[in-house]
C-alpha cells in the first residue's frame, strides 16, 4: 500500500492530514528567493512538514485509503496500526524510512524524529510551472557597451605619465613630520610612546605587580622562633589518675550497591530511557546516582550505532505498566523520558 502517496495526494486539498498513532502532516509556503551564489531565482513552493505531537480531530486519510484500496474502514485502521509499529521499530534500530512522494524519516542520536521532505514535490495549487531563472552574465550585459578605440600612442603616453607621477609623488606623512620643529618631533617619538606604556601599566597594575603578578618577587621566607622549653610540672602529694582510654568504634564501610536486575532474555521489554551520552562514564555515573536514590533498576543497557550510551530508569514487560511508571516519575526525569521497545 502506497501510504506516502495517499498522504501526498491529500495535502494538495487539505491543510493537515493526521496519521493516527504517528503524527500530523501539513504544508508550509516558501516564497520566491534569489540565491546570489548560484545566480538563480527560485519560484515559490509549498513543501511538506511533519509534527510528532498528537492532534485530535478527524482525518481524511482513513476514508481515502478505504476508497482507493476497496477496503473497509476497520480493515484500514487495523492495517495502519500494524504498519506504524513496523515503522517505529525500524526507526529505533537506526534505519531510514521513506514515504513515497512525501519524504524520509530518521531517528537522531538524541531520540528526536527528523523529517526531510521530498524537494521535487510542490503543493502550491497556483504553481505557474516556472523553473529556476538564471541571472544574465556580466559579459553578456557588457556586449552592447563597446569602449572607444584607443591608439597605441595614447596608451603609451598615459602609461608614461602615470609612472612619472608615481615616482615624483612624495610620502605625505614624511612631509608633515619633516616640517615639525625638533622639540615636537622629540615629543612625538619619545614622550607619547612612553605615556602610552605608563597608561597600559597603570590599567594592568595587578597583572604585572599584584599578588602572583608577572614581576612580583617571591614572598620572604618565614623564620619560625624555636619553641620554648616546657616548664616541669609540679608534683602534688595526691597524683591525679589518668583518664580511662576511650575506645572509638571502627568506621563502618558502606555496603556496595547491588547490581541491577536484568530483563529475561528473549522477552519483549519496554525500557524507560532518561538519558543518552556519548561519554560512557557520564552514563554510568547517572545510573549510579539513580540507584543511590532508590531506583534499583537504573542501568546503562545499550550503545546505539552512533556510539551513544543510553541510561534506563526502569524496564517492564507490559507497555501499559511502563507508561504508568513514566507518569509517576519525578518531574526532572519525566519531561525528557521516553519508552523504547526492544
Amino acid at each position: 500500500m502506497k501510504l506516502g502517496k495517499y498522504i501526498s495526494d491529500l495535502l494538495y486539498h487539505h491543510d493537515q492530514v493526521i496519521l493516527p498513532g504517528f503524527g500530523t502532516f501539513s504544508t508550509r509556503y516558501v516564497p520566491a528567493k534569489f540565491i546570489p551564489e548560484k545566480k538563480i531565482v527560485e519560484s515559490p513552493t509549498k513543501v511538506a512538514e511533519f509534527s510528532p505531537e498528537p492532534v485530535t480531530g478527524s482525518t481524511p486519510l482513513i476514508a481515502y485509503m478505504a476508497e482507493k484500496e476497496g477496503r473497509s474502514i476497520d480493515w484500514v485502521n487495523d492495517f495502519l496500526k500494524k504498519l506504524i509499529k513496523e515503522i517505529v521499530s525500524s526507526l529505533e534500530t537506526g534505519n531510514k524510512v521513506e514515504f513515497e512522494h512525501l519524504g524520509v524519516f530518521q531517528l537522531e542520536a538524541d531520540g528526536l524524529l527528523q523529517f526531510t521532505p521530498d524537494p521535487t514535490v510542490n503543493y502550491l495549487k497556483e504553481d505557474t510551472g516556472l523553473s529556476q531563472v538564471m541571472a544574465p552574465k556580466q559579459k553578456e550585459m557588457a556586449e552592447d557597451i563597446k569602449p572607444a578605440a584607443v591608439t597605441k600612442k595614447a596608451t603609451a603616453k598615459r602609461k608614461e605619465k602615470a609612472e612619472k607621477h608615481h615616482t615624483n609623488t612624495p610620502d605625505p606623512m614624511k612631509i608633515k613630520m619633516s616640517k615639525l620643529p625638533p622639540a615636537l618631533r622629540w615629543l612625538a617619538y619619545v614622550i607619547i610612546p612612553l605615556l602610552v606604556i605608563l597608561i597600559i601599566l597603570f590599567l594592568n597594575f595587578n597583572f604585572f605587580f599584584g599578588e602572583g603578578g608577572l614581576f612580583r618577587a617571591g614572598d620572604p621566607p618565614v623564620v619560625e622562633a624555636p619553641p620554648a622549653e616546657p616548664t616541669p610540672p609540679v608534683i602534688t602529694e595526691a597524683p591525679v589518675e589518668p583518664p580511662e582510654e576511650v575506645i572509638e568504634p571502627e568506621p563502618v564501610e558502606p555496603e556496595p550497591l547491588a547490581a541491577p536486575a536484568k530483563p529475561e532474555p528473549g522477552r519483549k521489554t519496554y525500557y524507560i530511557v532518561v538519558g543518552s551520552f556519548r561519554n560512557e562514564h557520564n552514563a554510568i555515573r547517572l545510573a549510579e546516582d539513580l540507584r543511590n536514590e532508590g531506583v534499583h533498576q537504573a542501568q546503562v543497557f545499550m550503545r546505539t550505532p552512533s556510539n551513544f550510551h543510553r541510561v534506563c530508569y526502569a524496564f517492564y514487560y507490559d507497555l501499559a505498566e511502563a507508561e504508568a511508571a513514566k507518569a509517576r516519575m519525578p518531574v526532572e526525569f519525566r519531561n525528557n523520558a521516553w519508552i523504547l521497545h526492544r
